[in-house]
């Protein structure tokens, strides 16, 4: 039974905590670095308050920094020269859960500018506008990096049918299909497993389903019975992760040993 890639996502606010981060999902296991690049456009800033109580909270919220505060060539040189393993360059809009503060137009150059860099890979949101994804589709295949063609839905998770169907109108337009969903319990997550265990056999297909919520990280577990291609892990261990869906990636690999799981079981 193949096993799927594993790809971590780093998402410092800064290049050295990227870097940092970076060597430390290769050392637990990474194979992939997905770089967040659009986290470097805010700050995480302390936040005090004074509670209903009298008691002065401490806590965090994301700040926006200006566009032209990145150096964007020498910023991806950076992280490229830093991190071992192969990249998968995401520059998130709001709009799919991410924090890129500028206009779609700037964030588009931004990717134009990783593709041209020669990164390993490049996440393409299937929502671009036709037209312009199609130019990146086409400067990605003519420098050899290869494309998740991804879509975020934070709303709510579909059927397996509508999910199954969704694939297949995809497919064309990356290498990898990525899919998230809103997993709002375990009935969500098994839409999902269902989803990916029907599309299991279609031996052309490069697939990540995933959720985000409670459910969700069962696709991520069970990612090898379902034929999955690429499998999104975390380096954080907080208690709450099933909550969101997600699950550490040394975590990951000991599940994954744990359930039989490995390149020399039977399927």
């Amino acid at each position: 039974m193949p096993l799927p890639l594993i790809c971590v996502t780093i998402n410092g606010h800064s290049l050295a905590d990227m870097v940092a981060q970076a060597e430390k999902a290769t050392g637990e296991g990474a194979d992939i670095i997905e770089v967040r690049f659009d986290e470097l456009y805010v700050e995480r800033v302390e936040v005090k308050a004074e509670n209903t109580d009298g008691e002065v909270e401490t806590s965090h919220e994301l700040v926006p920094r200006g566009i032209d505060v990145i150096d964007v060539p020498e910023a991806i040189e950076r992280l490229k020269a830093g991190i071992e393993k192969p990249v998968l360059f995401t520059c998130r809009p709001r709009r799919q859960g991410g924090n890129f503060p500028g206009t779609e137009e700037e964030r588009i150059e931004v990717i134009r500018q990783a593709v041209a860099s020669g990164v390993s890979w490049v996440d393409l949101e299937l929502d671009i506008e036709e037209q312009e994804r199609a130019a990146l589709f086409e400067q990605a295949a003519e420098a050899g990096t290869k494309v998740v063609a991804s879509h975020h839905d934070m709303e709510s998770t579909p059927k397996s049918a509508d999910i199954q169907s969704f694939v297949a109108e995809s497919r064309q337009y990356g290498d990898t299909v990525k899919l998230c969903y809103r997993s709002n319990g375990h009935g969500d997550g098994l839409s999902l497993c269902e989803a990916a265990w029907e599309l299991r056999d279609d031996a052309d297909l490069s697939l990540a389903l995933m959720g985000q919520g409670v459910g969700g990280d069962m696709p991520r577990i069970h990612a090898p019975m379902f034929s999955q291609s690429l499998v999104y892990a975390t380096l954080e261990t907080d208690f709450n992760l099933p909550d969101r869906g997600m699950i550490n990636v040394r975590d990951l690999r000991i599940a994954w040993e744990m359930l039989g799981y490995s390149e020399d079981s039977e399927e």
